[in-house]
């Protein structure tokens, strides 16, 4: 009996799960750090990157085919089972909104989810389509950027606690100076992108002349 009543309370164990949200074009090293430290620091169960296919800040922007952007994201999460891939908004297509994406995902995990963004998202979170329920109803989780005014960050931070209730984890990771734009314009100028991607993606970007 006691066995028996283990297992149940096992199998309805709540998962903590991450999505992890963004264009990724490409995925860099610094995304891939802000995961696994996430998982370690608030013992997720997993965290699922999550490509979207139209964003609604990047509506005039060029962007690399969905297909692409999943293919590298699967090559530089390959060896983390902690790690995974969704091509829910892909395959959604049009204008993602990121509320109504965490309310159906939470949905098909069976799980409340927490939603990881990037420090500077988080200062403009309550300008987005129902960013107020994002703050109420999903925990955050985000690291300091180098670049960011952090101060400002904090201030905003501290706000949206007081006004929301919300839940707002920052990571203990030192700041990464790497973004999806730099490394773009690396790959323009034809320079090496050692240290900023996963060799595979870069291989990847190379052979696909991305």
């Amino acid at each position: 009996m006691q066995l028996l009543k283990k297992i149940v309370i096992r199998r309805y164990k709540m998962s903590k799960i991450a999505i992890f949200g963004g264009t990724f074009d490409p995925i860099h090293l610094a995304h891939i750090r802000l995961a696994e430290t996430a998982v370690d620091e608030l013992y997720l169960d997993k965290v699922i990157f999550m490509p979207n296919a139209v964003s609604p800040f990047k509506l005039d922007a060029k962007i690399s085919s969905g297909a692409d952007r999943c293919n590298m994201i699967e090559l530089a999460i390959q060896g983390n089972p902690q790690l995974e891939l969704t091509r829910y908004e892909i395959e959604k297509k049009g204008i993602s909104y990121t509320y109504e994406t965490l309310i159906e995902l939470s949905r098909i995990y069976s799980s409340r989810l927490y939603f990881i963004l990037g420090y500077d998202s988080v200062v403009a979170i309550d300008k987005w389509h129902r960013g107020a329920n994002i703050l109420r109803e999903f925990p955050l989780i985000t690291a300091l950027r180098p670049g960011t005014e952090n101060e400002i960050g904090k201030n905003k931070i501290r706000e949206y606690r007081e006004l929301y209730s919300a839940e707002i984890h920052i990571l203990h990771m030192p700041p990464i100076d790497c973004s999806s734009s730099a490394i773009r314009e690396a790959c323009r100028a034809g320079n090496p992108l050692t240290g900023l991607v996963d060799e595979k993606v870069e291989e990847y970007i190379i052979a696909n002349e991305l």
